[in-house]
């Protein structure tokens, strides 16, 4: 699917990039323009990096809604992970390694029936 040039634009105000762009299919991944309202994105498997709220029709609200839903709500989520994975303490790969021979090395005397 041919996106158009004066399109582009507002496509890439939604946060795509030119990769995206060019995933735009015209079936499984496409738009739709209205001169009042801009663009909206047909992209019901999430195809394109366009991160907001899809919803179970397949398409994102209108480039003229400004609409940050899914942002919003996980604004705070991956300061919350990047300090619990900074704040966990790896175990060494050669520890666990040594910790599971150890573990699984012993053998018995039974035999399975």
């Amino acid at each position: 699917m041919e996106v158009k040039e004066e399109h582009k634009t507002l496509l890439k105000s939604l946060g795509l990039d030119d990769e995206d762009l060019e995933r735009f299919d015209g079936k499984f991944v496409r738009y739709e323009y209205n001169s009042k309202r801009g663009v909206r994105i047909y992209d019901p498997y999430y195809a394109t990096s366009y991160n907001e709220y899809i919803g179970i029709d397949g398409w994102s609200a209108w480039s003229d809604e400004n609409d940050t839903f899914m942002s919003d709500i996980l604004k705070h989520v991956h300061e919350e992970i990047r300090q619990r994975e900074a704040s966990v303490t790896k175990a060494d790969p050669q520890d666990i390694s040594e910790a599971l021979e150890k573990k699984f090395s012993k053998k018995t005397d039974k035999s399975p029936a």
